[in-house]
C-alpha cells in the first residue's frame, strides 16, 4: 500500500492512498457474498450466481458502494500507523475516492484536522494553593455515630411515633375518590422523616400508633416524575401495622466488637482516625495536582477544532450509552425517563470534552518537552497493581494488555500522563493552605 501525505494550512493533513488491487478485492468479494443474496438471476438459485455473472448482468458497480465503505476504513487506520505521530487524525475524516478502476486497486484521499500546535507557558515552579490535611476535629465522632445510628436495633413500641421512628403501613392514593397507579401500598415500611414519600406524607405520621387507621392529605408536586400526577391533590387510606423504635448501642468495647474487627473503642477511633487522615491527604494531593493542571492549561494557547471537539462529545455519549446499556435500558429509553433528547444531552457533554482535550493535548506538550514517558518497569508496576484487583496474576494482565496493541497503548497513554501531572505537582511551590500563608 503507497501513502502519500502532507500538510495543509489551518492544522489540516490530506493523505492519498493506494490499496493495491488484490487487497481491494477482498473487500469486493466481501460485496459480493451480500449482494448474490438479494439477486434474482435466471438459471441459478438465490445466492449461489458466482461473482462474473453478477457483475456481467448488473455492472461492476453494484460493489463498489459496499466494498469501498469496507476497504477505505482499514486502509486509513493502516495508513496512519505508517506515518509519523505528528499526522496523527483528530476527529472524523473526508473521504475522496480518486479512482476504482477495474484491475487498478483503490485511490483514495482522506482530509481531516491533525492536533493542534500547543504553545505551553509556564508550567515549572508554579505558586498554588494547598488545602490542609488535618482532620476535622468532630469528624471521627461523627463517623462513629454513623455506625451507632447504622447498627442500631429495632424494637416495637406502643408509644406515638416520632421523627426517625420506622412505621409499618397499608396504604391506599385516591385522586377525586379514584385509585391511581402506584399508589397502593401493603407492609410497607417507612422511616419517619427520610423523605422517600411525597413531601407532607411523613410528617403527617407524627404521632399515630399501631393499630391507627388516617387519612393523609398532600398535594403532588408541580415537577412530579409522573405527569399525570403532578399538582393534583391526593387523599391516603393509610392503616398503620407497626411502629418501631432504633435503638442506640453504647459507645463501648462491646460495640466496637460488635460493628469492626477491634475489641476497644479506642482501637476503633484511632482506625477510623487514621483512615480519615489518609483520606485527607489523598484529597490534598488530588486537589493540588489539579490545579497544577488547570494553571498549566490556564498559561497555555491551544486552539480545538469543532471537529475533534465533536468526535469527543460522541466518544463520551457512546461511553454512556454502553453504561445505560448495562442497566438494561436503550439510550432514547434513558433520556425519556431523564426528560431530554439525545441531541440535547450531547450538548452538554461539549465543556467536558473541551477540558478533557486541553488537558490530554497540554499534558502531552510538557511530556514531551521534559522527555517523560511510561517504561516497562512502569507498565509491569501497574501489571500488578491492576493484579491484586482483579484477583488475577501479574502475568495474565501483561498477557492480556499485550494481546491488544490499543489496549497496551491506552495504558502507556495514561501512566504517561500520570507521572507528566507528578512532574508538575513535584516542580510546584506551594503559596499557602488552609492555615495560611507560607514563607518561602
Amino acid at each position: 500500500m503507497k501513502v502519500n501525505a502532507e500538510k495543509l494550512e489551518g492544522n489540516k493533513a490530506k493523505i492519498t492512498i493506494e490499496v493495491p488491487e488484490e487487497v481491494f478485492d477482498q473487500s469486493m468479494e466481501k460485496a459480493f457474498r451480500q449482494v448474490v443474496k438479494q439477486v434474482n438471476i435466471h438459471g441459478f438459485r438465490k445466492g449461489k450466481a458466482p461473482r462474473h455473472v453478477v457483475e456481467r448482468m448488473y455492472g461492476r458497480e453494484i460493489l463498489l458502494e459496499d466494498a469501498i465503505s469496507d476497504a477505505v476504513p482499514e486502509a486509513f487506520t493502516q495508513a496512519l500507523s505508517e506515518l509519523d505521530r505528528q499526522y496523527e487524525c483528530i476527529g472524523y475524516p473526508e473521504y475522496d475516492v480518486v479512482s476504482s478502476d477495474k484491475g487498478q486497486g483503490l485511490v483514495f484521499t482522506a482530509t481531516y484536522d491533525m492536533k493542534p500546535e500547543v504553545k505551553l507557558g509556564a508550567y515549572k515552579g508554579m505558586k498554588l494553593e494547598r488545602i490542609s490535611e488535618d482532620v476535622d476535629a468532630g469528624a471521627v465522632e461523627k463517623q462513629l455515630k454513623e455506625m451507632q445510628e447504622r447498627f442500631a436495633r429495632l424494637e416495637q413500641t406502643e408509644e406515638p411515633a416520632v421523627m426517625g421512628d420506622l412505621c409499618t403501613i397499608d396504604f391506599l392514593g385516591k385522586i377525586d375518590d379514584v385509585p391511581f397507579e402506584g399508589g397502593a401500598g401493603k407492609d410497607h415500611p417507612l422511616e419517619l422523616g427520610s423523605n422517600t414519600f411525597i413531601p407532607g406524607f411523613e410528617e403527617q405520621l407524627v404521632g399515630v400508633k399501631a393499630g391507627d387507621e388516617l387519612e393523609v392529605k398532600v398535594a403532588f408536586p408541580g415537577d412530579y416524575r409522573a405527569e399525570e400526577l403532578a399538582g393534583k391533590d391526593a387523599v391516603f387510606e393509610v392503616a398503620v401495622k407497626g411502629v418501631q423504635k432504633r435503638i442506640l448501642s453504647d459507645m463501648d468495647d462491646e460495640f466496637a466488637k460488635d460493628v469492626s474487627e477491634f475489641d476497644t473503642i479506642g482501637e476503633l477511633r484511632k482506625d477510623i482516625e487514621d483512615k480519615l487522615g489518609t483520606q485527607a491527604k489523598d484529597a490534598a494531593q488530588s486537589d493540588f495536582a489539579t490545579k497544577a493542571v488547570e494553571k498549566a492549561i490556564e498559561g497555555a494557547s491551544i486552539e480545538l477544532a469543532d471537529s475533534m471537539i465533536s468526535f469527543r462529545q460522541d466518544q463520551l455519549l457512546e461511553n454512556f450509552a454502553m453504561q445505560v446499556r448495562r442497566s438494561g435500558l436503550e439510550l432514547d429509553q434513558y433520556m425519556q425517563f431523564a426528560g431530554t433528547t439525545v441531541e440535547e444531552f450531547r450538548e452538554t457533554l461539549k465543556e467536558r470534552a473541551v477540558k478533557e482535550l486541553e488537558t490530554e493535548l497540554v499534558l502531552e506538550a510538557i511530556a514531551a518537552a521534559e522527555d517523560i514517558s511510561a517504561g516497562d518497569e512502569d507498565m509491569e508496576e501497574e501489571y500488578s497493581k491492576l493484579a491484586e484487583q482483579t484477583g488475577k496474576t501479574a502475568e495474565e494482565i501483561k498477557e492480556l494488555y499485550e494481546s491488544s496493541k490499543t489496549m497496551a497503548e491506552s495504558l502507556k497513554f495514561s501512566l504517561t500522563m500520570n507521572k507528566t501531572v507528578k512532574y508538575l505537582t513535584d516542580n510546584a511551590k506551594v503559596s499557602k493552605t488552609a492555615g495560611g500563608i507560607l514563607l518561602p
